[in-house]
């Protein structure tokens, strides 16, 4: 819907003293039904909020006691946001207030006597368990009255014993987060750190339906132009970490190139004490910012893949690694850079990086004391990081899986209700915000504002830890790797030459060898043939598909990721050649490209506070994409056209808004005001939503025609500069306009001190 604002705008100076009637916990349920619950002094947290799992919902929860870190205190979830056609779509909406959940199947839905966070996620544990049979009660506050409704999840079944080993739950929740991955993934591959990430997750499935996808983000990864520029060290290491598990996964040579142009740039940029900063430097010595071991780990992690392979390049760059990293064992964790030890079981994922990297080494004595601090990670630790907690989920569970299956299974145990919170109802995974902590919050500017796109794959990659798909997750060896055993070259003759069959025949002729190690690499490669075979049936049918209806620049891409399987000059890829290289095609080609720019992944909706997360193009939000979408239906031709009209007929009717001035902004000196402004109609207005602009300390009352629609609190403090925050009200405020003359009030609480305040009221009319 395109909206616009008509104005009331307030202004004002003023130091008072007055009673706020708050307290550590809001307990918003005993709010008027006009009151627009404000969360706990501190307003910056407005903007916090959790996924409440696989439900469409994202709620606030109280986590504002500096001596009881997380949620301890929060007996209540504040429903900020509702995405539409998710289960809670209906039953649930913002201002909803979650006072309770059942805690056994079939169970009535009982009031929150404990951290409402963590009885929230049991509860969808336990909903989408076989016995819960996606039953998921709730206790719902809604203006004044509760009620018991009950929301629709889908079922997953029952974490095994030894999750997430042989456990069908954790083995769903990884194909549909692979499913999904796959489905937004750009026709021209992925790109950058969070594409390496996204391929990293559908490499290591094994399934040859994401082959075709993987090898065009290898494609375009090996080939993009080579920059140094920006925090070059995170793109780097993760980039070339993909480039190398791609090559030792499929022995896809075309990538060798690039992944020697990343290990000697990150060889030769090495920090002085052996890892790495933001950026890699010459000379060793790191300017300003200076060391800094989560993107360190990771580059550390390429080199030693990248060795695997038999890439040339400065070989003391891992010795200084593996000085430095490994002089952290048995004193402590990993800390931020150039630092003496930490002391949390996680630091962020590092610890759990730092195991994965020394398994490669061979090192146990080093990875086992990294891998048992992982695997000794509660659940408040798990949910902190800096800048969010992304990295501590994607490594720390990877770290995990090497201390032994008993602690693997307790470590689990711990966290996968917490794991099933952050899952959101199309199986992608959200980040979580670490309470009341500024990075990480969800506002829309900090990592969480990536949204499924950013996080989705590493989740889901921690499931497979130890699995040994590659060699991230526990695989030592690998049979393209610089020392594959004599016995193997004449079936790596066969897989060179693209005779995959005949890479297979020769691969099981080896099945006997008493070589186990022989044995092993034979049936690596068995089944790396065996995908690529699979793998281009699949392809060549879909790339069938895509030139019947004329989607040519997918196929061009695929055209080119196939060549690692078929020679150029294959008869079978002719058609393929001649569509895309057709001059009369060249215009449909720029329109593909506009169109798979636009479509793919997910958009943040919504304000400060008040976001959800919809597939791209959400065209009732983005203009852009709109207008795109017009022109291409009106000028492009074919396939091109027919989608982007189909996009445009997809979306709901738009209402159309107009800006109208109530009142011109107000500027008042004293702790009482009040000011009166007109509305013709109350029916036509959609929506009223407050802005604060406060400085320093301050308290108030807003009233809307004698009736209080809120109490503010901002307390001093690092973060009580509260600029252009809007709050929208509930939807009951509404009924407080009247026709003609209405009166917006405020009073200052007397104790609050105030230096600067102003507020505006907008209504968003329809026309």
């Amino acid at each position: 819907m395109w909206k616009s604002s008509c104005r009331i705008g307030l202004a004002f100076v003023a130091t008072a003293t007055a009673v706020f009637a708050g307290s550590a916990e809001p307990y918003f349920s005993r709010l008027d039904r006009y009151e627009t619950p404000v969360p706990y002094a501190g307003i910056r947290s407005w903007h916090l909020t959790y996924n409440l799992g696989p439900t469409g919902a994202r709620g606030w929860m109280n986590g504002n006691n500096p001596r009881m870190p997380g949620t301890a205190d929060s007996r209540e979830i504040l429903v900020k946001s509702v995405e539409a056609g998710s289960p809670a779509d209906g039953v649930l909406q913002p201002y909803d207030i979650i006072l309770g959940v059942a805690t056994m199947p079939d169970g009535e839905p009982e009031r929150f006597v404990s951290d409402a966070r963590y009885a929230f996620a049991a509860a969808i544990t336990l909903a989408e368990s076989t016995a819960g049979g996606g039953a998921l009660p709730l206790l719902r506050w809604r203006d004044g009255e509760i009620t018991t409704v009950t929301l629709q999840i889908p079922v997953m079944g029952d974490y095994a014993a030894s999750v997430p080993a042989d456990c069908p739950k954790s083995q769903r929740i990884v194909e549909q987060a692979a499913a999904q991955v796959a489905g937004y993934l750009p026709a021209m591959g992925d790109h950058n750190m969070t594409g390496a990430i996204n391929g990293l997750l559908l490499l290591a499935t094994g399934d040859a339906r994401y082959l075709d996808p993987v090898r065009r983000t290898a494609v375009r990864l090996a080939n993009e132009p080579f920059s140094d520029a920006g925090h070059n060290t995170w793109r780097w290491g993760y980039v070339n970490l993909f480039l190398t598990e791609y090559y030792l996964a499929t022995g896809d040579a075309r990538v060798l190139p690039r992944i020697e142009k990343y290990s000697r740039a990150m060889a030769e940029g090495q920090c002085n004490p052996g890892t790495w900063g933001h950026r890699s430097v010459e000379g060793r010595i790191p300017p300003g910012y200076g060391s800094m071991n989560q993107a360190g780990l990771i580059a550390f992690m390429s080199l030693i893949t990248a060795r695997q392979i038999g890439i040339p390049f400065d070989q003391m760059a891992i010795a200084h690694s593996i000085d430095f990293y490994g002089s952290y064992a048995g004193r402590g964790s990993i800390p931020y850079g150039d630092h003496a030890p930490g002391n949390c079981s996680s630091d962020n994922g590092k610890n759990g990086s730092a195991a994965v990297a020394f398994h490669l080494l061979g090192a146990e004595p080093v990875v086992q004391w990294f891998a048992h601090l992982a695997a000794s990670t509660n659940v408040e630790t798990f949910d902190g990081g800096h800048t969010g907690n992304f990295f501590n989920q994607f490594w720390t569970p990877l770290g995990a899986a090497l201390s032994g299956p008993q602690n693997l299974q307790n470590f689990w145990a711990r966290v996968h209700s917490y794991r099933d919170l952050a899952r959101r109802w199309d199986g992608t995974f959200i980040t979580q915000p670490e309470p009341h902590v500024r990075e990480g919050c969800l506002g829309f500017h900090n990592y969480t504002r990536k949204g499924p796109e950013w996080t989705t794959a590493a989740f889901a990659l921690s499931y497979l830890g130890n699995t040994q798909t590659l060699a991230m997750l526990g695989r030592t060896r690998s049979v393209f790797a610089a020392d594959a055993p004599e016995a193997l070259e004449p079936a790596l003759a066969f897989f060179e030459q693209q005779q995959f069959e005949d890479a297979r025949l020769a691969a099981r002729a080896l099945a006997e060898d008493p070589d186990p190690i022989v044995r092993e690499l034979a049936d690596q490669l068995d089944q790396a043939a065996s995908r690529n075979l699979r793998s281009l049936a699949l392809t060549l049918a879909d790339m069938q598909k895509n030139l019947e209806e004329g989607d040519f620049f997918l196929l061009r891409h695929q055209l080119q990721a196939i060549e690692s399987l078929l020679d150029p000059d294959d008869s079978r890829l002719a058609d393929f050649r001649a569509a895309v290289d057709d001059p009369a095609h060249a215009d449909t080609m720029q329109w593909g490209e506009q169109y798979h720019r636009l479509v793919g992944g997910y958009e943040m909706l919504g304000r400060q506070g008040f976001v959800s997360f919809a597939p791209r193009p959400h065209l009732q939000t983005n203009q852009r994409a709109h207008d795109t979408l017009e022109t291409m239906a009106r000028d492009a031709t074919g396939f091109y056209q027919e989608q982007a009209q189909r996009l445009l007929d997809a979306q709901p009717a738009r209402l159309e808004s107009e800006q109208v001035e109530l009142v011109p902004k107000l500027e008042v000196d004293q702790p009482q005001l009040e000011h009166a402004f007109q509305v013709d109609d109350p029916a036509e207005i959609e929506e009223l939503v407050l802005t604060w602009d406060l400085n320093v300390g301050g308290g108030m009352r807003v009233l809307l025609n004698g009736t209080t629609i809120m109490n503010i609190s901002i307390d001093p403090g690092p973060w009580r500069n509260v600029r252009d925050t809007p709050i929208p009200l509930k939807a009951t405020t509404l009924e407080l306009l009247q026709p003609g003359e209405n009166v917006l009030a405020v009073e200052m609480h007397p104790d609050r001190n105030v230096t600067e305040a102003s507020l505006t009221l907008d209504a968003w009319q329809t026309l």
